[in-house]
């Protein structure tokens, strides 16, 4: 026993010895690299997690449990590390780690392609009901449901545009023996169609109405007189039966009694004016005359005026013959001045 002791007291002298210190040092630190990586290596040796990858077929092989994809053709273009061609891929092009990979950009497209498709056929399954719960109408080819075609919308009928109702303002009395003297005419206004002037009882003339566009004013002549003045006779100068005035004009009737005394009249037609109405409305105006003048032209005997004749519809007198009329007129016209 003293010599085993001996022994190790000597031998710890020695390694605490000025000599044998820098080797103890150096095996101090081997037995904690060696510690170290025992540690670090029996860590890093536990069971890797299993990493699912997408590989397209044919280019893929399983080694252990990590999935290694094959490097393509062109060694110069890499997509992913391999176990094999290490040398070849150190000189080929850097990929960007955040590039999809081909395999991946065509199952993203494939998928994006099957959404579309999957949310059309859903569309054309739900338009074929409305939002109220209605269905609407489809083609049985499995169309789109025809546009109906919306029914003509009826339009209102014109609007019948108004006509006119013309009105006369005339004179009629005793012609003034001198110019200087005033005038006692008395005014007839708006004067009903066939109304005997100056009286019923007394007919020197009738107004049988207006011409067209109430250019003139015709007056019909009950008995014989000697006319005066710058109105038309109708039909003509010699065969006086109306006389047709214009605004303005004034024609003289000398009448001769049978007590042989002469006596003048005055007719003046003042203005001729126009108003609208509707068409019942003008159509009842057009109908009014009066009974005192159409049974006293139907006694008297006085012809009537072939070429001219009363339009109920319009309103005014019409003349048939109109240049042969006009040519008549201006003749007479000519003659009596």
């Amino acid at each position: 026993m003293s010599a085993v002791s001996d022994f190790l007291s000597s031998l710890k002298e020695d390694l605490f010895g000025k000599r044998l210190l820098p080797v103890l040092v150096v095996l101090g630190v081997l037995l904690v690299a060696a510690v170290a990586y025992a540690v670090l290596g029996g860590s890093s040796s536990s069971s890797p997690t299993p990493v699912t990858a997408s590989v397209p077929g044919g280019a893929s092989a399983s080694v252990g449990a990590v999935a290694v994809t094959q490097a393509p053709a062109n060694p110069n273009q890499p997509i992913s590390e391999t176990t094999e061609g290490t040398s070849k891929q150190h000189h080929g092009v850097a990929h960007n780690p955040f590039t999809p990979l081909p395999a991946a950009k065509q199952a993203s497209a494939t998928s994006a392609k099957s959404a579309t498709t999957s949310s059309s056929s859903s569309s054309a399954g739900s338009s074929g009901t409305s939002s109220s719960g209605s269905k609407t109408p489809t083609s049985g080819a499995g169309g789109a449901a025809p546009t109906p075609t919306p029914a003509p919308t009826p339009t209102a009928p014109a609007k019948p545009k108004p006509q006119p109702v013309y009105h006369v303002l005339a004179l009629f009395g005793l012609a003034p023996v001198a110019p200087a003297l005033s005038s006692t005419l008395t005014p007839y206004e708006n004067i009903k169609r066939l109304t005997p002037l100056p009286s019923a009882t007394t007919p020197l003339v009738v107004f049988i109405g207006v011409t067209a566009g109430g250019k003139s004013a015709t007056f019909t002549l009950v008995g014989e007189a000697i006319l005066h003045g710058n109105g038309t006779c109708l039909p003509s100068a010699s065969q006086c039966q109306a006389i047709d005035l214009r605004p303005g004009q004034v024609e003289q009737l000398e009448y001769l009694p049978p007590n042989g005394q002469t006596i003048i009249y005055e007719l003046k037609v003042v203005s001729i004016t126009s108003s609208k109405a509707s068409v019942a409305a003008a159509q009842r105006s057009y109908r009014v005359q009066s009974r005192a003048g159409r049974e006293l032209l139907r006694h008297s005997g006085v012809p009537a005026l072939t070429e001219l004749h009363y339009s109920p519809s319009k309103g005014v007198l019409v003349f048939a013959g109109r240049r042969a009329f006009a040519a008549r007129a201006h003749s007479a016209r000519r003659h009596r001045r």
